[in-house]
């Protein structure tokens, strides 16, 4: 009898959709960006939090295999893209995003 494999965890690249459900992405941990659009997309300087600086994922549910650094950078404007913002470009969205922690004397 062979074990079943948990299904990989995904982040959909057009909404920044984490699954299965309730997944989280932490340090050091394998993922797959998955783009369901019908165009193949290209994300760029991902390399401040992620193994590679770009991914090519393909279109139609096409995946690309990653990881988060064992240390990532978390600021905000570690991972940035001309086109981010552009109605239908791929966008992350984290949600809440980290806040540096303040020193109280």
């Amino acid at each position: 009898m062979a074990l079943q494999q948990a299904p990989p965890i995904q982040v959909n690249v057009e909404n920044g959709e984490i699954t299965p459900v309730g997944s989280t992405l932490n340090a050091g941990t394998p993922f797959q960006w998955l783009n369901n659009t019908p165009n193949a997309v290209k994300l760029s300087n991902c390399g401040t939090w992620c193994n590679a600086d770009t991914y090519d994922v393909p279109a139609n549910g096409g995946t690309a295999n990653a990881s988060v650094l064992q240390v990532p950078n978390l600021e905000p404007c570690a991972f940035s893209d001309t086109g981010w913002d552009t109605p239908g470009m791929p966008h992350i969205i984290v949600n809440p995003w980290p806040v540096a922690k303040k020193e109280v004397a």
